[in-house]
């Protein structure tokens, strides 16, 4: 039989409605894996956006306040002794930070900072006052200098202290004069000592509020004092003694955090006194602004808890949907076949759509391998040992030893399918392509180094050859039916359940970004969503679409792996038949045992390595013990390397180019002096 075998076969119509349900299949199993894979990186993306967020990561020249203690002296004429002390840590080069403290008229007087001390607090606890200087001094804009501006609705403070990637207190003490108001029947502080200004959130905020109590007298929450707070509902504040402590988990930059203080009139004795009664005012602002608040604790409650119930809940159904398929899946796709060992290639297929079929239909290395020893086997190809010249560093003649495959006419008739015969054409078209990429090759004749020479100098059209022999297996797997299931697997219902998990961790991603759910259970419940979505996709690719047959002729290929490999230790005689070990040894190359087998029947049965049908598959394992190598090794990393060599010159190529005794915060408030200020760093 000439070598017209490979050239011209007579062409048969497949059947169409095979070929039709091969492709739907193929495209239904592309789709849901397609599908799997977008969820998947859609729930990893929520999951780096959540941590980038909630984590608060830092890029390039940003900085953060970590930290805010604010210490506030009421005094009995009315002014308000502050001082401020704020942890800055800087991840850039920053010259300074700067604060802006609110001015203006409040309740008929005038109310403007004065700024008495500023500076910087040491990893030691001392204290380095700075100086204040005004434009055009000479040490204007050094370290260890402020300014102070009047920017109408705000004094500016501008501290010059440069920083670079570290963390440093800044502190600035102020009098607020006439901030507390004595009224006819109370005195009252109304104030926000974190203003709504900051470039940046204020973490961590602790602020003290010293009242002049006279002595003999003492604070009593609820009776003789009370106090509110507005702002973050997750705030809150206490007595100790006879100061009032707030504490703020954290206040935004457009947010503010507000205290209201109402005590004896006779407290502010050396304050200028308004005839105007406010307590019953204040008393029922505040009512109604806590039953609010509590309100929306309520509803915040409800709503934490309902949500993270049923992202509870939907990770456990959709985790049980998918293992309840699975299983259903593992009945249908049990084969009948479950003996340890099988002694014979299960099918007439070529090797490499076998080999594929054991690969979910992605054909390997050893199964090019494997075509090309077939391609030897029939008489296509001749395999040789041959001596390379080349010049050595010096113009010197050396010679190289190489093996060689060559075109050859002899090819013997074997029994073939259509389609192993269109693997053979194929893999020749491979050959083919790779030699005429070779200069002074015209003589059909390819040198195993041309492989890794050709990727190297031609990556595109090498990987090109190789990836169209890779498709045309995979096109003969796909129309051999092996990925046609004509069961329902239940596929959609995995898919379905995966995308429910990813909707419902984004939901509650987004609750937990927007601070309605806590964050530790927000991301728990989000977690176990995870958990309950990878285990829907590592299931899905699990089920494969695999028909009947295909599931038996994979657990024949299996059992015959082993028996290749066990065979000289079983109790039972080594078949002699050499047409039978021809067909098993090039079916070996694909399983990636045929090395072991060689060596098993030098043993056992060393006549048929002698047999002539059996020596072109032979060939292919001898000189085990030079240099070189056997032709089958090295073949192998010709192959494989070269392929890697290619893929990885085309990809470098590609890329080159958030009462009145105590408790929590209320929602309401905004009226007391103190807003628009805030600060930053530059």
């Amino acid at each position: 039989m000439s070598l017209v075998y490979f050239r011209a076969t007579t062409w048969e119509p497949e059947r169409m409605g095979d070929s039709m349900v091969a492709r739907i299949a193929k495209f239904r199993r592309d789709r849901l894996s397609l599908m799997a894979v977008i969820a998947a990186f859609a729930l990893a993306t929520a999951f780096i956006v959540t941590m980038l967020v909630t984590a608060g990561v830092a890029l390039a020249d940003e900085y953060s306040i970590g930290r805010v203690d604010i210490d506030a002296t009421v005094r009995n004429d009315g002014s308000v002794v502050v001082s401020e002390v704020r942890e800055f840590s800087f991840d850039g080069d920053f010259h300074g930070v700067y604060w802006k403290i609110p001015k203006g008229e409040y309740e008929g007087a005038s109310i403007s900072p004065e700024v008495s001390k500023v500076g910087e607090i040491g990893s030691g606890g001392s204290f380095r006052e700075f100086k204040q200087v005004q434009e055009g001094d000479a040490d204007y804009g050094q370290n260890g200098t402020y300014l102070v501006t009047d920017e109408g609705s705000y004094v500016k403070v501008k501290i010059y202290s440069a920083h670079s990637d570290d963390t440093a207190d800044f502190a600035i003490t102020y009098t607020d004069q006439n901030l507390a108001r004595r009224y006819a029947d109370t005195s009252e502080l109304y104030w926000k000592f974190v203003s709504d200004g900051w470039d940046v959130e204020s973490e961590n905020v602790t602020c003290t509020v010293h009242l002049p109590v006279p002595d003999g007298e003492e604070a009593k929450a609820g009776k003789n004092v009370r106090a509110w707070g507005h702002g973050p509902l997750d705030a809150s504040l206490r007595f100790k003694g006879n100061d009032i402590i707030y504490t703020v988990p954290g206040v935004g930059g457009d947010e503010f955090a507000e205290a209201r203080i109402v005590f004896p009139a006779a407290w502010l004795a050396n304050a200028t006194a308004s005839n105007k009664k406010v307590l019953n005012t204040v008393l029922d602002e505040e009512r109604k602004w806590a039953d609010e608040a509590n309100e929306r604790r309520t509803q915040a409650r409800v709503v934490s808890y309902a949500a993270l119930g049923i992202g509870v809940l939907v990770a456990l159904l959709a985790g049980a949907v998918s293992v309840s398929k699975l299983s259903s899946y593992k009945r249908r796709h049990t084969p009948q076949f479950d003996d340890k060992y099988f002694r014979d290639v299960p099918t007439d297929d070529h090797p490499a759509v076998l080999g594929a079929l054991l690969n979910d239909g992605e054909p390997t290395d050893d199964d090019m391998s494997a075509a090309l020893v077939r391609l030897t086997d029939i008489g296509a190809l001749k395999l040789e040992k041959v001596a390379v010249e080349s010049r050595g560093v010096f113009g010197r003649k050396k010679s190289e030893d190489d093996y060689a495959l060559t075109r050859a006419r002899n090819t013997r008739d074997v029994a073939a399918s259509k389609s192993a015969i269109a693997i053979d054409r194929s893999t020749l078209k491979f050959f083919d392509k790779v030699l005429s990429k070779c200069k002074g090759r015209e003589n059909g004749t390819l040198y195993f180094s041309d492989f890794e020479k050709v990727a190297k100098d031609k990556p595109e059209a090498y990987n090109d050859a190789y990836e169209n022999w890779k498709t045309d297996v995979k096109a003969q797997a796909e129309q051999r039916g092996f990925f046609v299931d004509k069961n329902s697997n239940g596929q959609g219902l995995v898919v379905g359940a995966m995308a429910l998990d990813i909707l419902v961790a984004a939901a509650l991603l987004f609750m937990t970004i927007a601070e309605v759910l806590p964050v530790g259970w927000g991301l728990g419940v989000v977690l176990l969503l995870a958990v309950s979505a990878v285990l829907g996709f590592v299931i899905l690719r699990r089920m494969d679409n695999l028909s009947e047959e295909a599931v038996e002729v994979i657990a024949k290929l299996k059992a015959l792996k082993r028996w290749l490999k066990d065979f000289t230790r079983l109790e039972e005689a080594v078949p002699q038949d050499v047409i039978l070990w021809n067909r098993l040894l090039v079916m070996a190359v694909s399983l990636g045992v045929a090395e072991e087998v060689i060596e098993q029947l030098k043993v056992a049965a060393p006549q048929v390595l002698e047999d002539p049908v059996v020596a072109p598959v032979y060939g292919w394992y001898m000189y085990p013990h030079t240099a070189l190598g056997s032709p089958a090794s090295r073949l192998g990393s010709s192959v494989t390397s070269s392929h890697k060599v290619s893929s990885a010159a085309l990809a470098a190529s590609s890329m080159s180019s958030g009462g009145g005794g105590g408790g929590g915060f209320s929602g309401g408030g905004g009226g007391g002096f103190g807003g628009g200020g805030g600060g930053g760093a530059f």
